[in-house]
């Protein structure tokens, strides 16, 4: 059983925490649950824009940029391009303002506020006119840089376990490689049901609400930490 400091949730976060409370022990059930929901939030939504391979099929087939080809400017092949390196440099280079994020605020409101990038960025590349140049761009983007916010604030659940922390990290990293997965799954959606874009990424919003919803009620406005003796 371990000791903790934590800062207050939500609402039934409250109920389920104590947020006013000293420090007090925390079940073992407890600790596998929030290391469980750091786990879905890792894999939905960390490092998805890794798995632009996969996408970029789906996202062909659905029209996206089809008023383009290889003889105009931009040519068709250099805005998917842009799209795909936008997002991965917004997922490389983004943890900078994230990490400061996280100091200032906590884990709650940095997971929220990159739940809600993934939101808007799902609805941007959902809902845009196929042949925009801006917003499939602008919309990858935000999905990219939503990752560093994402799994940022879950790696202080590594410190409920601390004879085991380095295997809690080690997990969360993992599983932000295999996010990448993601868009694997949006092609074959699209392969043997005939999901287009819009449908795909209007239920892909529907991850970044999740992670709204379970970051806003569960995580802390602090970092755990391992009481010291």
């Amino acid at each position: 059983r371990l000791a903790v400091d934590r800062g207050g949730c939500g609402s039934w976060g409250q109920a389920m925490m104590h947020q006013h409370d000293p420090p007090m022990e925390i079940s073992k059930q407890k600790r596998r649950f929030l290391f469980g929901l750091a786990c879905t939030h890792v894999i939905l939504a960390s490092g998805e824009v890794y798995g632009w391979t996969a996408l970029r099929p789906v996202l062909l087939e659905s029209g996206l940029f089809d008023a383009y080809n290889e003889t105009t400017t931009p040519t068709r092949s250099s805005l998917m391009n842009m799209v795909a390196s936008m997002g991965i440099a917004g997922n490389a280079l983004g943890k900078l303002p994230p990490g400061i994020l996280l100091d200032k605020v906590g884990p709650r409101a940095t997971s929220m506020f990159g739940a809600v990038m993934v939101i808007v960025g799902s609805l941007l590349l959902g809902l845009c006119e196929k042949n925009d140049t801006t917003l499939p761009v602008l919309g990858y983007l935000l999905l990219g840089m939503a990752g560093p916010s994402l799994i940022m604030p879950s790696f202080h659940i590594s410190d409920l376990f601390p004879e085991h922390k380095a295997a809690a990290m080690a997990y969360l990293i993992t599983l932000f490689e295999i996010s990448s997965g993601v868009f694997w799954v949006f092609g074959e959606l699209h392969t043997q049901y005939g999901l287009d874009r819009t449908t795909l990424f209007l239920g892909y919003a529907g991850v970044g609400g999740y992670v709204l919803i379970t970051a806003f009620l569960f995580w802390p406005d602090t970092p755990f930490r391992s009481a010291t003796p």
